[in-house]
Formats: C-alpha cells, sequence, structure tokens
C-alpha cells in the first residue's frame, strides 16, 4: 500500500484529521465548523466510540454527508442496513441522530441524519 493515493489518505488522516477535532472542539470552530462536523459513531464489533471530523450539508433536521475515499474508510460501514445511533457536533452544538449510510464504495457513499430534539426541547 505505498501508492501515491494511499500516502496522502493516511498524511491527512494523521495529521489533519486531529487538527481539525481539536479546532471543531475549540471556541474558535466557528472558522470551519459552517462545513465541517465532527461525527461520533460506535463499532458494532468493538463497541468503541470513534469521532471523525466530516463535511455536511444541513437542511433543517436533516445533515447530510459525504464520504470522501470510502474504499479507505471503515466507519460508515458501521451506518449500513438499518443504520445506528451518532453524535454530532454542528457548531458549539452537540446533537444526536439515526444515521444511514447509502451507496457503496464503487457508486460512493452518502451518510444522512436525521437529528433528535435538541435536548432542551425534549
Amino acid at each position: 500500500m505505498s501508492e501515491p493515493g494511499h500516502r496522502r489518505f493516511a498524511v491527512i488522516n494523521h495529521t489533519a484529521n486531529p487538527v481539525l477535532k481539536a479546532l471543531l472542539r475549540s471556541p474558535l470552530h466557528g472558522l470551519v465548523s459552517r462545513n465541517m462536523a465532527l461525527i461520533s459513531v460506535t463499532g458494532r464489533r468493538s463497541g468503541q466510540v470513534y469521532t471523525f471530523p466530516v463535511g455536511y450539508k444541513r437542511d433543517g433536521e436533516r445533515v447530510t454527508i459525504g464520504v470522501g475515499w470510502p474504499d479507505r474508510k471503515r466507519w460508515w460501514r458501521n451506518l449500513r442496513g438499518e443504520g445506528a445511533r451518532v453524535g454530532i457536533r454542528l457548531g458549539s452544538d452537540q446533537r444526536t441522530g439515526h444515521a444511514i449510510a447509502r451507496g457503496d464504495e464503487r457508486s460512493g457513499v452518502t451518510v444522512d441524519v436525521t437529528l433528535d430534539a435538541p435536548a432542551a426541547t425534549r
């Protein structure tokens, strides 16, 4: 796996992702949170929670995430079929919702999240 595409992917994952995660959790999140969010997904087998920065579009209580390089990422696979519960940080708001992954490695993957009502209104 020493192909150029893998090298680029590894550099982004190990360098840019931690920086983006820290920025999105900080008071300076406004620099990137207009189109970047943090999604937290629980592994089906491991039960471990994984958190990743993702690009998103929001329409009311629906969030759409396009998965870049889906053949090299695994997190979205936990959301296939009936989907699963996720946490998502949108700006300074921490929300929960139900996410379903659609598509595959060849055609592309989109994750649709239907947000729960905000905690204050439940």
